[in-house]
């Protein structure tokens, strides 16, 4: 039994994508949540680029910051228009573009990049990319979803958005899990090399992704692993941007920005 009442729902206000003006329009950034989340995901990060100058696009995929059984209704194609149309919106307001994606957002992030090579992407920044999912369920979901419409996080999950007031939805549609299986296919199936600057991070302690597979994505999927830089953060797990090395991983990512982009 699917309870109608959204728990979060005091939190849906904050749920829509957000676009902070920089003292510079020279580089935007561009923000992208992940799976089941919304754009509250990426705020603090996105506050926090724009403090230090930038201009940041935080963008919400369809689907998402509404109601959970609306997520069913769409599929990853839908996902993949929806960071282009915000890439659209930004890159006329700057001259240079830092994608930055979070789990599901890392793998839309990388497609974009190689759709548009005619955009001047200056670094990229994945943040938990889902190249790979831990959950042993999942090659079963085309058969679960049959049955079942909707898969509960648990209490704990979504005690967790209520104390870090990010609006998710706590329940997974199981037809969107599908969707994101499949989004996860085209990836592997789409041949490309990235060559731009690339810093991958995640936490230690993740048991949503598989870490390791981040490796052979390095291996197949950038022209050259030495211009990918990868690091770790150990107190934190999938909720990277409001786990407790939030603050190290925001510092760490103006760093990596900083160093060449002015």
């Amino acid at each position: 039994m699917y309870s109608n009442q959204d728990e979060l729902e005091y939190l849906k206000h904050e749920a829509k994508s957000f676009y902070f003006e920089g003292s510079s329009n020279k580089t935007g950034i561009l923000l992208t949540h992940g799976f089941t989340a919304s754009p509250t995901e990426m705020l603090p990060l996105g506050k926090y680029l724009h403090e230090k100058g930038f201009t940041v696009h935080g963008i919400r995929l369809a689907g998402h910051g509404t109601n959970y059984r609306e997520l069913s209704d769409y599929s990853y194609t839908d996902w993949l228009n929806s960071i282009d149309e915000g890439l659209s919106l930004l890159s006329e307001k700057c001259d240079a573009i830092v994608p930055i994606g979070i789990s599901m957002g890392a793998l839309l992030t990388l497609l974009l990049v190689h759709k548009h090579p005619e955009i001047n992407f200056k670094k990229i920044i994945l943040l938990a990319p889902a190249f790979e999912l831990k959950s042993k369920l999942i090659k079963l979901i085309p058969f679960i979803s049959i049955f079942k419409k909707f898969l509960y996080k648990g209490d704990n999950v979504l005690q967790y958005y209520k104390d870090h007031n990010l609006y998710a939805y706590y329940y997974y549609p199981t037809k969107a899990i599908v969707q994101l299986e499949r989004l996860r296919k085209f990836f592997y199936e789409t041949s490309f090399e990235i060559k731009i600057p690339t810093l991958i991070s995640y936490g230690a302690l993740d048991d949503t992704i598989s870490i390791e597979a981040i490796k052979p994505v390095i291996q197949t999927k950038f022209a050259l692993s030495d211009s990918v830089m990868v690091k770790s953060y150990p107190n934190s797990k999938h909720n990277f941007t409001t786990d407790p090395d939030a603050q190290d991983l925001f510092q760490g990512i103006y760093n990596f920005l900083h160093t060449e982009i002015q």
